[in-house]
């Protein structure tokens, strides 16, 4: 005999990823209202009718996160997570995508957290999260917006190499990092260091549009 369940709610979740000082961040948001009112947890909220694209996500970003839509860079979906019960209110799908914020973006509700110290969260945003750094370490030398987004308008050859050691996922080529990167046509070689932390002996790279 079959069960019959609830049609299941479609969760918007959003993951906000930043890399800072060679450290790399995903950001959490306190929780207003119970379920785990208090409690940190990933910026999320229910679709309503007519919603598509990234509109859910970025109201996610205001309305949880404090962060209004000029500031944020853009979103790229992650995937969609269904654990049995992971909303104590009814079956809910979760739709999750990571955000990049702009440069200057304000700090607005957010709280910091090191992608690789991930804490017990509720629902199954431990899951999302840890699922978000497998993805980033299987795209962040294929998809250079991201690249871009993590490692700012300039950066070192350490900065880089440091950003994958964080995803688990060396270049390429890394024994010959520079010429490879050369090769790829999306950044150069730069002598204008302003803005760059520079830890003794090294390349220097800024993007090529």
């Amino acid at each position: 005999m079959s069960r019959a369940y609830d049609q299941p709610l479609v969760a918007m979740d959003a993951l906000p990823v930043r890399y800072r000082d060679e450290r790399l961040e995903f950001g959490l948001a306190v929780r207003q209202y119970d379920p785990h009112a208090g409690v940190e947890a990933l910026p999320g909220v229910l679709l309503l009718a007519g919603e598509h694209g990234p509109g859910p996500v970025l109201r996610a970003m205001r309305t949880k996160a404090g962060i209004p839509e000029p500031e944020v860079r853009f979103t790229r979906q992650l995937g969609w997570f269904d654990g049995t019960m992971r909303d104590p209110r009814s079956a809910t799908i979760s739709l999750a995508s990571l955000v990049f914020l702009e440069p200057g973006a304000r700090a607005g509700e957010l709280v910091w957290h090191p992608l690789d110290d991930v804490p017990r969260l509720p629902f199954d945003h431990t899951v999302i999260v840890e699922a978000a750094r497998v993805r980033l370490g299987e795209i962040v030398w294929r998809d250079w917006e991201i690249t871009r987004a993590l490692l700012g308008e300039k950066f070192t050859s350490g900065t880089a190499l440091a950003l994958g050691a964080a995803l688990e996922s060396e270049p390429y080529d890394r024994p010959n990092f520079r010429r490879w990167l050369e090769g790829t046509g999306v950044v150069r070689v730069t002598t204008d260091t302003t803005g760059v932390k520079l830890r003794g002996r090294t390349t220097v790279w800024e993007w090529s549009d």
